[in-house]
């Protein structure tokens, strides 16, 4: 399966979360509640990023080595390192 599949379907999930989340009326003493609103959109993105990150590396034939490294950074640090390997590690072989 392509990741091109699971986009559509990571677009609405984000969209219904959003839409929920901003569809409240926020008094002066709801402020806490809006931001961790908020939060739970960043942290659903956050933990969309890492899924795709892995399941791009997994799908590429990469050697191992480079598999299991990249899987290591994703994982350890999740947000940094899906967004390292988006930028460094797709498509080269030069870096790692």
């Amino acid at each position: 399966m392509k990741i091109q599949q699971y986009i559509p379907i990571s677009v609405t999930i984000l969209l219904a979360v959003l839409l929920t989340a901003c569809g409240e009326d926020v008094s002066a003493g709801e402020a806490v509640g809006a931001g961790i609103g908020i939060w739970a959109i960043g942290s659903i993105l956050a933990f969309i990023l890492v899924v795709w990150a892995v399941i791009d590396l997994v799908q590429k034939p990469y050697p191992m080595e480079k598999k299991l490294i990249w899987g290591v950074v994703i994982l350890v640090i999740p947000f940094l390192g899906a967004v390292l390997y988006f930028i460094l590690g797709r498509n080269k072989q030069s870096v790692i």
